[in-house]
């Protein structure tokens, strides 16, 4: 039969091949802990997996699938660098090559699995679309009953919640507290495609430095800082709104923050090649954010953590979450209430900083980090406040993360009652589901092994555990 690479993904995401011994094309051994989470957008086929290789040596990141290793290069993998986040290259038939290229220089090996196929692959097409066997999550779900369900998840909500304030409190030890604070949010800008650019950018734009420019020609001193020193100014991308002749206004906004940059120019600026900028959704685009940042500063200076403090120990139970999304809200006005980037235009005038990712922020970021800093302090009722306000802050927007544990434990997605509980799913899915320790997850505690147990995956130590996701 002519197999299709569904059919391979079909093979990959159940796990259709032996488990105990894999060998790439190379010699390594190969562990699949877990085989990640199937992509529907461009870029590598599975998302988030977790392999051991030759024994107990844990690698992260991708996988990407073909029918033979020649199609990596055939299809310019080996030229993206949208792809040098793989650590496996699964192909169904053995092509002759030991490892596929990088952009970056590095070499990922190749794992042929046709040798250790469980089925055959006429099997695969028939049951592709067939729902796979019951987890024992659900089945404990649907025997305990949502009561027992809303108490685990709420205790591993702020479980979640405790582990993010320990994170900002060895932070806080480091650079103080409103640096620390600042980090936290500039991240949260990031998305998940670009935290980490974000949180060198703060790094590298402490704000103590930025602060000093809050009262120089407005806001576009700051918003020079940010974009010149996150290397995404046009002429630091080597283009002009993509290849196109600016319109008038965009020439003057460029020139100008061009110009101020020239003057600041105090650090050397990051590489354009640090940001995810393909297959970025417009709104959540690094120039557009890293503006949103230059109004937030402006907003608040050094005094970001007493303005948040004031408003969860001063107002009202039912005005606090209305009011901390407000604070952390930004419309947009002049020429970036109607841009995207440099030359890119939107339609309607879409805020820089939204209610959605102002939640956000609130959830992961603002709540935690007053927690943690009533704790250090000596105010414990600060503390106490800021977790009562995260356990009663209504849910956040679905992320692909609440959607899929949602699907597994209930038999429709969930409306699930808290931002607490649907911070619990997702503590669960990265200390528990990620790698597959059925056992270890306090719904699954039937004793049970699940149906995709990975041998050896419980061994993995708990500093291993997958990056969050906000």
């Amino acid at each position: 039969m002519a197999v299709r690479e569904s059919v391979l993904a079909e093979v990959w995401k159940r796990q259709l091949i032996r488990r105990g011994d894999l060998e790439t094309v190379g010699g390594q051994t190969v562990r699949v802990l877990y085989p990640g989470r199937q992509s529907t957008d461009s870029g590598p086929d599975f998302c988030d997996a977790a392999i051991a290789l030759d024994g107990d040596r844990v690698v992260r990141g991708d996988i990407e699938l073909h029918m033979r290793s020649q199609d990596w290069q055939a299809h310019g993998h080996h030229r993206d660098a949208n792809y040098d986040s793989v650590i496996l290259h699964v192909v169904l038939w053995d092509g002759g090559q030991e490892v596929s290229p990088l952009s970056n220089g590095e070499k990922v090996p190749i794992l042929a699995v046709s040798p250790y196929l469980t089925c055959r692959l006429e099997e695969v097409e028939q049951a592709r679309g067939l729902s796979p066997p019951e987890s024992p999550c659900r089945a404990t779900v649907r025997r305990r009953g949502q009561a027992w369900t809303s108490r685990v998840l709420a205790e591993a909500g702020q479980e979640r919640f405790r582990l993010k304030a320990g994170r900002f409190a060895r932070r806080l030890a480091r650079v103080g507290p409103q640096q620390a604070l600042y980090e936290g949010w500039m991240r949260a800008l990031g998305y998940a495609k670009n935290k980490r650019p974000f949180e060198k950018l703060a790094c590298l734009v402490p704000l103590s430095r930025i602060d000093d420019y809050r009262g120089h020609e407005g806001i576009s001193w700051i918003q020079a800082i940010l974009l010149g020193t996150g290397g995404l100014l046009p002429s630091q991308r080597g283009r002009g709104g993509e290849g196109r002749c600016l319109p008038a206004a965009g020439q003057r906004e460029t020139d100008r923050l061009e110009r101020l940059w020239r003057c600041w120019e105090l650090s050397p600026a990051m590489a354009v090649a640090e940001w995810t900028l393909f297959r970025v959704r417009p709104e959540n685009h690094p120039v557009r954010r890293a503006v949103a940042a230059s109004h937030l500063v402006s907003r608040y200076g050094n005094d970001m953590l007493g303005e948040m403090s004031h408003l969860v120990a001063e107002w009202p139970d039912h005005e606090v979450h209305r009011r901390l999304e407000q604070s952390m809200t930004v419309d947009g006005d002049g020429y970036w209430g109607g841009h995207f980037d440099f030359g890119a235009e939107t339609r309607g005038r879409p805020s820089l900083v939204g209610s959605g990712r102002s939640r956000d922020i609130v959830v992961n970021v603002l709540l935690p980090f007053l927690w943690c800093w009533g704790q250090q302090t000596g105010e414990p009722w600060l503390a106490e406040q800021a977790r009562q306000v995260y356990l009663r802050h209504p849910r956040l927007a679905e992320n692909w993360v609440t959607r899929c544990m949602g699907l597994q434990l209930f038999d429709e997605q969930p409306k699930l009652p808290s931002a607490c509980a649907q911070q619990g799913l997702i503590h669960l899915y990265e200390t528990c589901c990620v790698e597959k320790r059925c056992w270890d997850c306090p719904l699954g505690q039937d004793g049970t092994p699940g149906h995709s147990e990975a041998p050896g995956a419980g061994q993995l130590l708990d500093a291993e555990i997958t990056e969050e996701v906000e």
